[in-house]
């Protein structure tokens, strides 16, 4: 791969142009940015991996893929389609890329058999979204259920925001036609990306929450169901980003793709009927559902998953004021606080409707549950 394929590095010139060409700066903001573009090359370093593979056919409660094979059924195809969030460039295994999170999630959860199949390309951008989708139908047939991230490159490649967010929206029509449920995961603040330094970082947090907002828009005209990264991620990596970025400084390490997980599970479960009314009333039993810590099963993903957002929220929610404020604001950014609504929105609804978090509930000593 070289330097100008690299995403983490284009970023730095492109975002330097963007920066000038929107807000119309003059020479002396160019010379600034172009610094700052250099600083930002020197620190975020080229990958040197590729991302892992991850398809296969996912049973429940298996921790790994079965290889497909001709002849082999499954009950539901997912697909993964977008750039390297999607791809997962960054996990530390390939049981941890996003994708197998949410085929094996979605395998515990419904109880079906889940073939999973990536076709996302690590510097992609929403121009390439047909090309990939069309791709994979043709390799692999037609999705049930397919899940879209894509638009940071949108922004280093200094795309526009309307045409990039409308591409988006026709990728979800056509799969829509072909009779694919589609979840979307926005385009994430790119405001968190500390290697990039002030006033360059805060052109990429504007321009990347308006693109964000604008695929939002695209993909529910469409039939889609959008998931805002940005809204919901960006105060945790702003907080304790170096834990949550894998070595590159740009890409999310295998914690930072579990939140992401938790947060598209589910809609991916209630698209397709996993969640149904029956179920919402059964979990209505159990609400106030005790801490995930210690009663649920370890080898669960979607545990996994609702541990991480449980915690991610009491960290940011729980505290009080004064903590509050200074967890919640991206000073570096815009001086605005942010807010955890879409984080917490999913915690409860795993933890209220998810049948893995349930049983276990259920399957607990009387006694404890009276203590």
């Amino acid at each position: 791969m070289s330097s100008t394929d690299d995403p983490a590095r284009r970023i730095v010139v492109n975002l330097a142009l963007v920066a000038v060409g929107t807000a119309g700066a003059y020479r002396g903001a160019y010379e600034l940015l172009a610094q700052q573009a250099r600083i930002a090359r020197k620190v975020i370093p080229k990958p040197s991996t590729r991302p892992f593979a991850g398809d296969g056919l996912y049973r429940p409660g298996a921790e790994t893929a079965e290889p497909w094979r001709p002849g082999m059924t499954c009950d539901v195809h997912m697909m993964i389609f977008g750039d390297s969030l999607a791809a997962g460039l960054g996990a530390d295994t390939a049981g941890e890329l996003p994708g197998v999170l949410l085929a094996r999630g979605l395998a515990e959860e419904s109880g079906w058999d889940v073939r999973l199949s990536i076709k996302a390309i690590v510097g992609a951008t929403s121009k390439g979204l047909p090309g990939q989708v069309e791709a994979m139908q043709i390799a692999h047939g037609r999705p049930d259920i397919s899940v879209i991230l894509v638009g940071g490159n949108d922004i280093t490649a200094r795309n526009a925001i309307g045409p990039s967010a409308r591409r988006v929206g026709e990728a979800v029509g056509a799969l829509r036609e072909g009779g694919s449920h589609v979840v979307v995961g926005t385009c994430p603040d790119l405001g968190i990306i500390k290697p990039v330094p002030q006033p360059l970082r805060s052109v990429m947090a504007t321009l990347s929450r308006r693109l964000g907002n604008a695929q939002a828009v695209q993909v529910r005209r469409a039939g889609g169901v959008p998931v805002s990264l940005a809204e919901a991620l960006a105060p945790e990596f702003h907080k304790r980003g170096e834990s949550l970025f894998s070595p590159d400084r740009f890409h999310p390490n295998s914690a930072g793709y579990e939140l992401a997980a938790g947060l598209l599970l589910p809609a991916v479960c209630e698209v397709l009927g996993v969640w149904d009314e029956a179920t919402d009333e059964a979990a209505a039993t159990v609400d106030g559902v005790a801490d995930a810590a210690g009663e649920e099963p370890r080898d669960s993903v979607v545990a996994r998953l609702a541990k991480r957002l449980t915690d991610f929220v009491r960290t940011h929610e729980d505290a009080d004021d004064e903590v509050q404020n200074t967890f919640l604001h991206n000073e570096d950014v815009d001086g605005q606080p942010e807010g955890t609504g879409e984080a917490r929105e999913a915690v409860d609804t795993l933890r209220r409707r998810s049948r893995i978090l349930r049983l276990t509930r259920s399957t607990r000593d009387p006694e404890d549950s009276e203590s």
